[in-house]
């Protein structure tokens, strides 16, 4: 919300004269804040000649119309607020009597400038226990002036949250597995701590996962098909909890745990949920879009897979999850299996890129790319990530021998992305590395005549994703072909 310049905030400063450099910060500190947009009370220009001293300090200390008074702590300051000394005791009187009587207690804010010979804080007793701003050391001074300007306008960094409703799970009476969320931070808790088996966490929060994502399960009837389209935005947005403790688990994992045990661990995992996608065997042809929630978040959770041990560089593993043949149930609760590749992980979700692609009059040109974007609200993957990681997966399903196809839903905010990372980096053997493990590329000219390959083009054209991206920029085409040379096929 935009700061209202009609009715500015105002503050008081309370300070020491202690010496001439220190009453030129203030002066420097009010300076700042009046070209911030904050109505500064300082003595230095607000007292005028004969006005009386002690009644200033008192109306503005007590005027309503003050939101903050600052207090400029240093040790000249503390001593004569403890020794009521002077116009500092006289002020710290009235403050302190202030500090304890009122209700409001977010309107005094000590400042600290100096600390003692221990490294604490100079503070009058009557502050001791008040949280502070610290300007003590001038390195991290622009961030403690951050912090200020957001304390007085009332906008903090970390806001509370809007009270949303509490989990469902805990009021059915027939549930008896704590939820994967719960699961998530009891696993990252283990290999954080190194107290406890992360493997049996693990295995824990996979059940939970898989319990967890049943309760997802929808059945599509033709007298939904007004309401069809929200009842699916509606089932995924309730699934990204689900997806949060996913993220958790594997970035985790990549991150922190190199045994080979959780890299099969979790190959296993997506072995068991890929059979969601899948209508189970008793229903009719019918219903084949009540898997249409199932078919995003599998995307979704295999690009948050790719992205983590990528930028984990993790490459050998990024490689395995893309090489490995997902051996799984052909439908959940059923013994016959079949052999997958990853591109399994992204099938169409026929119904949410087609009738609920219609928005009135218009139409999304890629639902799931939408979602992917907005949904991408965890810092340590960003939607960039996401988007270099769909690519990877496009390319590495157009080396694969068979047939494989993958369709790069995020392509549609390439242009916004610009250049990939690893594409960005591989202008040398150490930054053409990571590709080269990724996608088996045995050299750069090699990685350029793939990207640059007639099939590639045709797998681009075919997109009608693909006007929103410039392959030039996306994979740094001109530096690379500068550094490395120019393929025939380019």
């Amino acid at each position: 919300m935009a700061n209202d310049i009609t009715n500015p905030p105002r503050v008081f400063i309370s300070y020491s004269w202690t010496n001439d450099p220190h009453i030129e910060w203030v002066a420097d500190l009010g300076e700042r804040l009046m070209n911030d947009g904050i109505d500064v009370v300082l003595d230095q220009w607000s007292l005028k000649d004969g006005q009386d001293l002690n009644a200033f300090m008192e109306q503005m200390v007590t005027d309503p119309s003050i939101k903050r008074v600052l207090i400029i702590c240093d040790a000249q300051y503390a001593a004569k607020a403890d020794s009521r000394k002077g116009g500092v005791g006289t002020e710290s009187q009235i403050i302190s009597q202030e500090v304890y009587e009122r209700v409001d207690q977010e309107k005094f804010v000590p400042l600290i400038r100096e600390r003692d010979d221990r490294g604490e804080p100079w503070r009058p007793v009557f502050l001791k226990s008040r949280k502070y701003i610290d300007f003590s050391n001038g390195d991290v001074e622009a961030e403690a002036y951050d912090q200020l300007l957001r304390n007085i306008f009332d906008r903090p960094v970390r806001r509370k949250p809007s009270l949303g409703k509490p989990p469902s799970h805990l009021f059915d009476e027939t549930a008896t597995a704590m939820s994967c969320a719960q699961k998530a931070k009891r696993f990252v808790d283990v290999v954080s701590t190194d107290k406890g088996n992360p493997s049996a966490a693990f295995e824990d929060f996979a059940d939970a996962l898989m319990e967890n994502l049943e309760e997802l399960r929808l059945i599509y009837t033709h007298d939904q098909d007004a309401t069809w389209c929200q009842t699916l935005s509606e089932n995924i947005e309730r699934a990204r909890p689900i997806r949060n403790a996913f993220v958790d688990v594997v970035k985790t994992g990549s991150k922190h745990v190199c045994d080979s045990w959780f890299v099969d661990s979790l190959l296993s995992l997506l072995e068991r949920i890929l059979p969601f996608q899948n209508r189970p065997q008793h229903r009719g042809p019918s219903f084949e879009i009540s898997e249409d929630n199932y078919k995003f978040l599998l995307y979704e959770f295999f690009l948050y897979t790719v992205a983590a041990y990528t930028k984990a560089r993790r490459y050998v593993d990024s490689r395995t999850l893309l090489d490995h043949q997902y051996v799984t149930l052909e439908f959940l609760r059923e013994s016959r299996t079949r052999s997958y590749s990853f591109a399994q992980f992204n099938e169409t979700p026929s119904s949410l890129q087609g009738n609920c692609a219609e928005r009135g009059t218009s139409r999304h040109i890629s639902v799931m790319g939408d979602l992917l974007h907005d949904r991408a609200d965890r810092k340590s993957i960003r939607f960039s990530d996401l988007l270099q990681a769909d690519i990877i997966c496009c390319l590495s399903a157009s080396r694969a021998p068979s047939h494989d196809h993958w369709s790069p839903r995020a392509l549609l905010y390439a242009n916004r992305v610009g250049t990939l990372e690893l594409f960005a980096r591989a202008t040398n053997d150490p930054g053409f590395q990571p590709l080269s493990k990724l996608l088996d590329y045995a050299t750069p000219s090699e990685m350029l005549e793939h990207v640059c390959s007639e099939k590639m083009w045709s797998i681009w054209k075919r997109s009608d994703l693909w006007r929103f991206a410039d392959p030039d920029e996306m994979f740094n085409l001109s530096e690379l072909f500068r550094i490395w040379g120019r393929p025939k096929n380019a």
